[in-house]
């Protein structure tokens, strides 16, 4: 772009600022877009370095990482409106109003993790409903509901680690494309039944590094496509029979670094087309082998030796075993009893 171009381009975002009520706007150029912040380190505009170049790109990234940046103004992003994807990670951002987004109807991916977030305004994401892919990993948030979710038709990936968020009954409802939820870190300490409602699609679901210490056996009803289940490093002391049932799709378990002292016949129905199962970590003193009956294909870290023999295929190990860990990634040495 030769310099007269530039030239407009700044002096149209500069007219666009020049009724800023906090005084002076700051423009700059940060991976080749024109930001705008105010004193206040709100966002005042945004354009694309070169126009030109933007008109032959078919998925346009915004990059404004790291930036301190605390608020947005409504007309913030009517200058790179097709965009798809939003990086806007490392900022100060606390509120996300309901009209941040409007502009963006394009947007397939955004990335919000590690700012200071307490609050998602309902409608939030009303005018992206081509959204795919959310970040809020890192953030301060305690609160979200089937309300805040409305538009989002085509969510598939929801990531809102390392947050305070308290789990209710439907509290996802309306993402019924999502197939990958990620809430490891949260401080939860009790899933409530119902919260994982009308999400027919779900393939991943990562719970680890909370403080559960139950889970009821209705919990995971109606999740018939999951994949993979990430339960590992809370406080779990016991897996209810029948918590798996209707999950013959899932590949691999995690309920490592628990507190399970033992296991129960019935606890692992419904798992029999399951690959792999983490165990390691727990408390063991217990094992009832006929779970493993039906898991012809599966294998189990960190395994079990019995009678001081490593057991390879445990489908035909019958009966009781007391056991006792030896490490957290040890087998456990058990004893027929």
């Amino acid at each position: 772009m030769n310099l007269s171009g530039i030239t407009l381009i700044l002096l149209d975002i500069l007219l666009k600022c020049r009724s800023n009520p906090v005084g002076t706007t700051d423009c700059r150029v940060s991976n080749h877009l024109y930001v705008c912040l105010n004193d206040l380190n709100h966002l005042e505009n945004l354009a694309f370095e070169d126009t030109t170049a933007v008109q032959t790109i078919d998925d346009i990234e915004l990059h404004i990482e790291s930036l301190d940046i605390t608020d947005t103004s409504e007309k913030s992003f009517h200058d790179v409106r097709n965009a798809t994807a939003l990086y806007m990670s490392d900022n100060r951002l606390r509120l996300i109003r309901k009209y941040y987004f409007h502009a963006l109807d394009q947007l397939t991916y955004l990335d919000l993790k590690n700012n200071d977030i307490t609050e998602i305004e309902d409608g939030a994401f009303v005018r992206v409903s081509s959204l795919e892919t959310l970040l809020l990993d890192g953030n301060r948030i305690t609160r979200l509901g089937p309300t805040i979710w409305k538009g989002l038709t085509s969510l598939r990936e929801l990531y809102a680690t390392n947050n305070s968020i308290v789990l209710r009954k439907n509290i996802f409802r309306g993402l019924r494309q999502l197939e990958t939820l990620a809430l490891d870190a949260n401080e939860i300490t009790d899933i409530p039944t119902g919260t994982f409602n009308a999400l027919p699609h779900m393939d991943l679901l990562y719970l680890s590094r909370n403080e559960i210490t139950s889970l009821h056996q209705d919990l995971f009803r109606g999740l018939t496509e999951l994949n993979e289940l990430d339960l590992s490093r809370n406080r779990i002391t016991s897996i209810p029979t029948g918590l798996f049932r209707n999950m013959a799709s899932l590949d691999s378990l995690w309920i490592n670094a628990n507190r399970i002292g033992s296991l129960q016949a019935g606890c692992f129905e419904g798992l029999e087309g399951l690959s792999f199962l983490f165990l390691s970590g727990n408390e063991l003193e217990s094992v009832d082998m006929s779970i493993f009956e039906m898991m012809g294909k599966v294998s189990i870290e960190p395994g079990f030796i019995i009678d001081g023999t490593l057991s390879v295929n445990l489908t035909i190990v019958k009966g009781f075993v007391r056991c006792e860990s030896t490490g957290s990634q040890e087998p456990y040495s058990c004893e027929e009893v």
